[in-house]
C-alpha cells in the first residue's frame, strides 16, 4: 500500500478540505475520478486512495461514513463512495436548483460558444436527460434562439455532435449575413 500511494502522490492529486463550494467539491470529484480513471484503479484502490485525499472537514466526514457504513456492514465500494459525497456535499436541494437551472436555460443573449460551455455544466444535474444522446440534442435545440433553432431544426438532427456542428454553421451564416448589409444600386442620371 505505501509504494501504491508513493506513486498516486506522485500525480499530486487535489485534495478537498469540505468548505469549498459545491462546484469545487464536484470539480475535485471528477479530477480524482479521471486520475484514478488515467492510473486504472479498481474500486478497492479508489475507496483507499480517496480518503488521503481529503482534509480538515472532509477527512471527519469520510472517517465517521466510513465507520458508520461499516458497523452496518455495507461494502465500501467506489459507486457507495460517490454517492455518499454526493449526499453529504450536493445536497438535494442544491440538485434540484441546478436541474431546474438546465430546464430553463436558453441561449439568449450568449453566442452558441458560450451557451456550450454552460450547457454540460447544468447538464449533469439531470441524468435522466445526459443518458440519452437524443434527449440531449433535443434540449440543446429546443433552447436556441428562434432564428438559429429554424435553421438547425429544419433537418432534425438526432445526435448531439450534429446539433452542435448545425448550430455553430447557422450562427456563423447569420453573423455573416448580418455584417454584409444590403446597399441599393445609386439611380444613375438620365442621359441626354
Amino acid at each position: 500500500m505505501e509504494t501504491l500511494l508513493k506513486m498516486f502522490q506522485s500525480f499530486r492529486p487535489p485534495t478537498l478540505k469540505g468548505i469549498e463550494s459545491a462546484v469545487e467539491c464536484e470539480s475535485w470529484l471528477d479530477d480524482i475520478e479521471m486520475l484514478f480513471d488515467y492510473l486504472e484503479y479498481t474500486d478497492e484502490r479508489r475507496v483507499k486512495l480517496v480518503g488521503h485525499q481529503l482534509q480538515e472537514v472532509a477527512k471527519n466526514w469520510w472517517l465517521t461514513t466510513k465507520r458508520a457504513l461499516e458497523h452496518r456492514g455495507t461494502e465500501i465500494t467506489w459507486k457507495v463512495c460517490k454517492a455518499e459525497f454526493y449526499q453529504q456535499f450536493f445536497p438535494v436541494s442544491y440538485r434540484k436548483y441546478k436541474g431546474a437551472e438546465f430546464a430553463n436555460l436558453r441561449e439568449g443573449q450568449l453566442n452558441i460558444e458560450e451557451y456550450v460551455a454552460k450547457f454540460p455544466t447544468l447538464l449533469r444535474f439531470t441524468p435522466h436527460v445526459a443518458e440519452s444522446d437524443e434527449a440531449v440534442a433535443d434540449q440543446f435545440i429546443n433552447s436556441l434562439n428562434p432564428e438559429i433553432f429554424t435553421l438547425v431544426n429544419t433537418s432534425r438532427p438526432n445526435n448531439f455532435s450534429d446539433v452542435l456542428n448545425r448550430a455553430k454553421g447557422a450562427e456563423a451564416g447569420l453573423l455573416r449575413q448580418r455584417s454584409t448589409s444590403y446597399v441599393a444600386p445609386t439611380p444613375r442620371p438620365p442621359q441626354p
